[in-house]
């Protein structure tokens, strides 16, 4: 059976704080295919490696990163222990090594043109994928940067042919839907990424185990979102250097 691409969730989530630049240098170490990113925006515009919307559950503060300026929010998650990236260092981090997935944690356009800005500025359209759960970021991203690929992050019952329309190269199915409809309609017909864990298991996002890793290979998906990157890779995570 042919491996699929190894995508580490946040990072090397599993031992490292997420979506921080340790934990990114580690999913390099252990040989993941790509890096995936959060993104949202400070206040003042800043594009900040985040999944939540608060700094409550990784600083334990709920300062909401769309109401605090840059950086409150770094020494905020400094003072609880995290260093928190914006997304231009996680890129940096990333792209001379490995792809990396950016997950737009919002619905809006702002968001899109601020993520397109930073993919600019360093030069890395050819090294990242835009993962986006709404049709109309898809189009507006594809069509400001001809040629980035983009990654559907397809919500219940959406049709598939409106974001391969708007020009979305793959999509992503949770493990928990991997026998439902649009999964059947999608597997050996389209690129499919999976995310392991989350909707429709009993494990967070990112998290499987043995037998549900061996459920996910036998659907034979193009990738695999994970927290541990080492089960697919069979290598022993390192720091990079």
């Amino acid at each position: 059976m042919t491996r699929p691409l190894v995508i580490a969730h946040r990072g090397h989530s599993a031992r490292y704080p997420e979506n921080t630049l340790e934990a990114h240098r580690a999913a390099i170490a252990s040989g993941a295919d790509l890096v995936e990113t959060d993104a949202r925006l400070s206040a003042d515009g800043i594009v900040i490696a985040s999944h939540d919307p608060d700094l409550a559950r990784i600083a334990g503060r709920d300062a909401a990163i769309a109401e605090t300026p840059y950086e409150s929010l770094k020494a905020i998650a400094r003072a609880g222990g995290v260093q928190l990236a914006t997304l231009a260092e996680a890129l940096a981090t990333i792209c001379p090594h490995r792809q990396a997935l950016i997950d737009i944690k919002t619905k809006d356009l702002a968001i899109i043109d601020a993520v397109l800005a930073v993919i600019k500025e360093l030069g890395v359209a050819d090294r990242v994928w835009i993962g986006a759960r709404e049709v109309l970021q898809v189009a507006h991203a594809t069509l400001t940067i001809p040629g980035l690929r983009a990654l559907a992050f397809l919500p219940d019952k959406a049709n598939p042919d409106h974001y391969a329309a708007a020009g979305a190269s793959a999509f992503r199915i949770w493990e928990g839907a991997l026998d439902g409809p649009v999964a059947a309609r999608l597997l050996g017909r389209s690129p499919v990424w999976v995310t392991a864990g989350g909707n429709g298991t009993d494990r967070i996002v990112g998290d499987v185990d043995h037998d549900g890793l061996l459920r996910i290979l036998a659907h034979a998906p193009q990738a695999v979102l994970l927290n541990d990157p080492d089960l697919l890779t069979g290598l022993q995570s390192r720091k990079a250097s």
